[in-house]
């Protein structure tokens, strides 16, 4: 018998809200999607998912997003829902969890009175005859509250293609699925790995994008405080997944001492081809992730995955900026700082 796969902790959830909808309710749902994912909320909404479900199983796969993906799973209730049988694969999957959680997992709204098999009546449920796909959008953000602040990645990272100068709707398209390759690699590391590949990219030299980025091995060992040995079997070992680092004598250009070289490959299928190297949309991935923090919250937003600074919708930057403000006029401020390692 298969096993049922492990409920995962909040900060372990790849998607803030599942939505299970039928077909013939299509374009109200998209409206709503569109909606979320403007305002950083990560939906499961199977029109961005076209490349990810592509050869999968779909059986397995829509049941651990239904089941364990999300935080929360909007169920759009209609006749045309109680008839499809992936509607009700989906819910059963739902209800499992929300079975099991005793949780208000599952958020009912409703297009008509269709009877829904154990969605009860007495279920508080939004009425969506009278309710906008733009009202409930802000209504499924409300529920969510607070967004998760480790592992998250913005559906929409606008800064980034910012940074980047990426103006075209295909160009955005690519350069999004390649970060987000590059975010589920360095979810897929260690801590220490993690922050030795972070400190190359942001404290080495950017002269020879979008070849690679190079550090001095001797500045790489006083940012992290490993050996330089270290530093290099560290980054070696995160070769198969597309880091490819190496040494190199220090040349015309290059300070004084070795120095290492960190290219990134994108190892996905669709990239598969002479023209793999991402190192510069890496870069970019990692500058934008603490652009208005100091190197202390940067440290810290690395270390929780938090990525939130790519997209205007997630930034905090003006809340980073009033906090630094009021720590500055606080008496004896820079000595406590100083105690805590944080720094300008």
């Amino acid at each position: 018998m298969a096993t049922r796969a492990a409920p995962r902790r909040a900060k372990e959830f790849d998607y803030d809200v599942s939505l299970s909808f039928a077909g013939g309710n299509r374009a109200y749902v998209r409206k709503v999607a569109d909606a979320l994912r403007d305002r950083g909320v990560r939906v499961f909404f199977d029109e961005y998912e076209q490349a990810a479900l592509w050869g999968r199983d779909l059986y397995t796969h829509l049941n651990d997003v239904y089941e364990n993906a999300a935080r929360f799973c909007v169920l759009f209730a209609s006749k045309q829902y109680a008839k499809k049988v992936w509607t009700n694969h989906e819910r059963q999957s739902a209800q499992a969890r929300a079975i099991r959680e005793h949780s208000e997992y599952i958020l009912p709204s409703r297009f008509d009175d269709t009877v829904i098999p154990g969605l009860r009546q007495t279920v508080h449920y939004i009425d969506l005859r009278r309710t906008t796909p733009l009202q409930l959008a802000e209504l499924v953000q409300s529920k969510i509250g607070t967004r998760q602040i480790s592992n998250y990645f913005p559906p929409v990272p606008d800064r980034l293609f910012k940074r980047l100068g990426v103006v075209t709707t295909e160009a955005k398209n690519e350069v999004t699925a390649t970060a987000h390759s590059f975010f589920f690699h360095l979810s897929r590391i260690t801590p220490e790995e993690r922050h030795v590949l972070t400190s190359v990219f942001r404290f080495g030299c950017p002269t020879e994008l979008p070849k690679n980025v190079h550090i001095n091995v001797d500045y790489l060992r006083r940012i992290t405080g490993m050996s330089p040995s270290r530093c290099v079997h560290i980054l070696a070992a995160t070769r198969s997944l597309g880091i490819e680092p190496k040494v190199r004598k220090a040349r015309r250009g290059d300070s004084e001492g070795d120095v290492v070289v960190v290219e990134w490959h994108d190892l996905r299928v669709e990239r598969q081809g002479p023209d793999r190297n991402a190192t510069d949309i890496a870069n970019d991935v990692i500058l934008g992730a603490v652009e208005d923090y100091c190197d202390a919250c940067g440290n810290d937003n690395l270390a929780r995955l938090d990525f939130s600074q790519l997209a205007r919708s997630t930034s905090g930057a003006e809340k980073h900026r009033t906090a630094e403000a009021e720590r500055r006029l606080t008496p004896h401020a820079a000595d406590s700082a100083v105690s805590r390692g944080h720094h300008d």
